[in-house]
């Protein structure tokens, strides 16, 4: 009996185990299964749509409107510059009214990128709304240039912080409507699109004149500041640092205060050296040389000390330039894009008004100048209606970087008679330039490891497209204005022969600098024909240095579109329903 009942437990024994292993198969059945349906929610095809609620979409609009705020402090004042200095001039440092805003936005949009990551976004950004507001009433009451520059400041203080709202928005939404609303954030641009040509509709029409477009802008910020402050409540510092505790004087004092003052110092230096550079100074001046050369050293005791120094919250991370694919390959993109964009804003204008444009009228005027801007609409239905929904983020951004590499290329065929090339050309530059910065900004914050440093890591993107816009125009204005002197006087020369000219050569010389009908009249012995000729050979001298220039640019697109190359288009299981951040009045309501 004994050994029935032996037998009995081991075949009650050998059913457990059986039932067991059974159980253990079916886990891992239902485990891969889980991870399976993960995989398919991850890639965006299955999984159910996520609901955005009414504040997050309210916080959005909040940053739209800021965005389009620090484009009009970019745009409206740099078309009246002219117009500005006529009033409260002449004074030479009138262009430092708008170089002040490059200078300042380039540095605070990293700069602030990296605090915000530490200690909050809401009061940085509300800072970057006051001060440009502040910025927008000096300029309007100005009464000088200087007050003038520190208006200008003031923009460029704010518009560091309000660049921000690129990283902003995207951490907001669900991971797989990041690309899309970067696109709806473009598209929005058609307003802030006309500024140039609404700045001189204020300038003609308006009983303020150029003070009006400081008044829109004055408008915009307040009205941003309000949406911001009612809207606009990201994590705050207590629920940031729920996990570790730490108090913001602890957090101060672990900040990176030596890369904050080097970064700081690299690129102020950098960016005062090529605006003197051929403009306040020559280039071979030591005022030109020894702040460039210190912001090398700096940018060297930077990168050093970002590696080597144990740093608990690097301003420079340096495990994000590890990451060439994702991260490195598209600052050089970037980089080359902002060169190709910001020079554009300096040179159509000056091209297209020494080639093509004869009339007086205001209008027209603003008309050439919105060009630029006419491609960026062309380009926002393309960022709304196409980017986020084809993938292959890296192909779109090689395909534009070739596309706008050959544009520029051929608007080194332009002459005097191409006109109509010469405004399509650049509209399409403009369309093809705008997509790869949105499509930089989901790439990289998509491919972060940590999503807590999406600001320093979208901001250095800004960061290195001003810088690029900064490096182009100092290099393009230095050669096309290089080119022109060493070619007018042949080119007069060869045009005066056959016009009857009989006064003095540097008289007729001179005239040509300002190349009007009244500097001309001034030159004794001169006729008609001599005008004619002078004023022809300006154009000629002008083509010639424009397109060496375009030629120029084509090595650095070609820099660009090896780097694109280089990128890697974001996974798709990076596209899932995932938050980066819960607005604190959706925490507070439990609607999530």
């Amino acid at each position: 009996m004994a050994k029935i009942a032996d037998e009995k437990h081991a075949m009650e024994d050998k059913k457990i185990e059986n039932i067991s292993d059974d159980l253990d198969e079916v886990d891992k059945v239902a485990t891969c299964s889980v991870e399976e349906e993960t995989a398919v929610e991850g890639s965006g095809r299955e999984e159910g749509r996520p609901h955005i609620s009414f504040k997050t979409k309210m916080a959005v609009l909040a940053l739209i409107m800021m965005f389009e705020s620090y484009l009009f402090t970019l745009i409206m004042p740099a078309a009246v510059l002219a117009y500005i200095n006529a009033e409260l001039g002449p004074d030479p440092r009138y262009p430092w009214i708008t170089v002040t805003w490059n200078l300042g936005a380039a540095i605070i949009v990293t700069v602030g990128g990296r605090l915000a990551d530490i200690f909050g976004r809401r009061w940085f950004l509300i800072t970057g709304a006051v001060s440009a507001a502040v910025g927008a009433l000096v300029g309007a009451t100005g009464q000088s240039i200087p007050q003038m520059i520190v208006a200008g400041v003031l923009f460029g203080f704010g518009g560091g912080f309000q660049e921000m709202c690129f990283a902003c928005a995207q951490e907001l939404v669900p991971n797989r409507y990041r690309f899309a609303t970067l696109g709806v954030m473009i598209f929005a641009n058609h307003i802030s699109s006309f500024g140039p040509l609404l700045a001189y509709v204020f300038v003609e029409y308006s009983g303020i004149g150029w003070r009006a477009c400081y008044w829109w802008c004055f408008g915009w910020e307040v009205a941003t500041a309000i949406m911001l402050w009612v809207f606009y409540r990201p994590p705050t510092f207590n629920t940031m640092h729920e996990d570790d505790g730490k108090s913001k004087w602890q957090l101060v004092k672990e900040l990176d205060h030596v890369g904050l003052w080097l970064f700081t110092a690299a690129c102020l230096l950098l960016l005062l050296g090529l605006n003197w550079g051929g403009v306040s100074y020559p280039w071979n001046s030591s005022h030109v040389i020894a702040p460039i050369v210190v912001s090398l050293v700096c940018f060297i005791a930077l990168a050093c000390w970002e590696v080597y120094a144990n740093l608990k919250y690097p301003i420079l991370p340096p495990a994000l330039f590890k990451k060439w694919r994702e991260f490195s390959s598209l600052l050089v993109v970037c980089f080359v894009a902002g060169m190709l964009y910001y020079s554009m804003n300096v040179l159509w204008p000056r091209q297209s008004t020494l080639l093509f444009l004869n009339s007086t009228d205001t209008i027209i005027r603003g008309v050439y100048a919105n060009m630029v801007s006419f491609g960026t609409i062309i380009a926002g239905w393309y960022c709304i209606g196409v980017m986020p929904w084809v993938g292959h983020e890296r192909w779109q951004v090689v395909g534009f970087m070739t596309a706008q590499t050959a544009l520029i290329g051929s608007m080194a065929s332009i002459g005097i008679d191409n006109k109509v090339q010469a405004i399509a050309t650049v509209v399409a530059v403009a369309a093809c330039n705008l997509p790869p910065s949105p499509l930089s900004f989901g790439m990289v914050s998509l491919g972060l490891d940590d999503q807590r440093d999406i600001g320093v890591a979208v901001g250095l993107i800004s960061t290195f497209r001003l810088i690029g816009g900064a490096v182009a125009t100092s290099i393009y204005v230095s050669i096309y204005t290089s080119r022109y002197a060493t070619s007018i006087v042949p080119t007069l020369q060869r045009n005066i022969v056959e016009s009857g000219f009989k006064g003095q050569f540097h008289m007729l010389l001179t005239a040509t600098t300002t190349n009007t009908p009244a500097a001309y009249a001034k030159v004794p012995g001169i006729n008609e024909q001599t005008v004619q000729a002078a004023m022809l050979a300006v154009k000629e001298a002008y083509v010639g240095a424009f397109r060496v220039v375009y030629l120029v640019a084509i090595a650095f697109g070609v820099c660009a579109i090896a780097s694109a190359l280089s990128t890697r288009s974001v996974k798709k299981s990076n596209k899932s329903n995932e938050r980066a951040v819960v607005l604190e009045t959706e925490r507070e309501t439990g609607k999530v």
